[in-house]
């Protein structure tokens, strides 16, 4: 399967306009107000409160808590004792292989062990402590156990007796989702942020699952360098399998009731963002610090009240700092711009 990402974004706000006079123009996106400017082509946003969401949809697949692949020869093989779907618990026997050698090789340390007791040479005695050490533990590895609970998935048998069988224990008692992310996109996921996951053959319900490992890496895959993030499934459901395909949509920005403007109003400076504000009908620049941002819109932080009245398109913004009072300055170094910017 082709994994396919794509970006949804949801805005949620309600506009409201303090003071009279100030007419209804053009509805941005749904939200806020824009009126003409001062100038002529001057288009105005009216800054309101609302919600904001940047959210990003990635495909992955189920897998489990841990597994473990045991291998060993076909001529070596005295009995199996569990089929593929068999549940074990942990210590349980899984497969038993002929012990005929490990067994002499024990008997024989054992006997050197009680010869080199009998002698009392230390260094002899170590010795042969060591080797029945060696044999007890290649004797006990013909029995092979599950090293934990889990499920049989797999048991590969060789086409001839020389060659290596396989038998897979899977752990579903915790089940996550494995997926991908573009490189691209990997700055804004972190540990702890929550998304809604869909299990392809679960149609009918949805997940709210954590992210609780973000790759330290990038690989390639592909055309495109990806980083890994997994998420944790809040209950070991027997309806999901190990290997079901899933989508996740991350919640990558969250913000209620904050101040909101569209991220055209917005034009980079050095030391951070600044908008174009009307005072009495004049054209100010004006310092802000932003937070959460999606496609259209982003929060601002500090720098602007609600009812204040902004450029849409900024067209006066500072080529530098030198363009800047001493009061923007001073406003940009104590606030410092939360969040990215699209593009940059």
């Amino acid at each position: 399967m082709t994994w396919l990402k794509r970006w949804k974004w949801a805005v949620v706000a309600a506009a409201v306009v303090a003071g009279a006079g100030i007419a209804l123009g053009v509805i941005l996106g749904g939200l806020g107000s824009a009126s003409s400017g001062t100038d002529q082509g001057d288009q105005t946003y009216v800054v309101a409160r609302g919600d904001i969401e940047k959210s990003l949809t990635v495909y992955g697949k189920v897998v489990p808590a841990q597994e473990y692949t045991f291998t060993f020869y076909g001529d070596d093989v005295n009995e199996i004792f569990v089929k593929v779907g068999n549940r074990v618990e942990e210590g349980d026997v899984l497969v038993e292989l002929d012990r005929t050698q490990a067994e002499l090789n024990l008997l024989e340390a054992e006997r050197a062990l009680g010869e080199a007791e009998a002698g009392g040479v230390p260094n002899t005695i170590r010795n042969k402590e060591l080797s029945h050490q060696i044999a007890l533990e290649q004797y006990n590895e013909t029995t092979l156990r599950a090293p934990f609970a889990g499920v049989i998935t797999r048991i590969t048998q060789a086409t001839s007796s020389s060659q290596d069988w396989s038998l897979k224990l899977i752990d579903t008692s915790e089940l996550y989702i494995e997926a991908s992310v573009d490189q691209l996109d990997a700055p804004d996921v972190a540990v702890g942020q929550t998304a809604e996951a869909l299990i392809e053959p679960l149609p009918d319900k949805s997940w709210t699952v954590e992210l609780v490992e973000v790759g330290g890496m990038a690989t390639s895959s592909g055309h495109t360098t990806v980083v890994s993030v997994t998420a944790l499934l809040p209950e070991a459901d027997p309806s999901i399998l190990v290997g079901y395909t899933a989508e996740m949509e991350i919640l990558t920005a969250h913000a209620e009731d904050v101040l909101i403007i569209p991220i055209t109003c917005l034009r980079e400076v050095p030391r951070g963002w600044m908008v174009t504000k009307l005072v009495d009908g004049e054209k100010t620049k004006q310092a802000v610090a932003i937070g959460a941002m999606s496609d259209q819109y982003v929060e601002i932080r500090s720098g602007l009240e609600e009812g204040d009245v902004i450029l849409l398109n900024s067209t006066v913004a500072p080529s530098g700092p030198q363009d800047m009072t001493e009061e923007q300055k001073e406003a940009f170094r104590e606030r410092k711009p939360q969040g990215g910017f699209p593009g940059k």
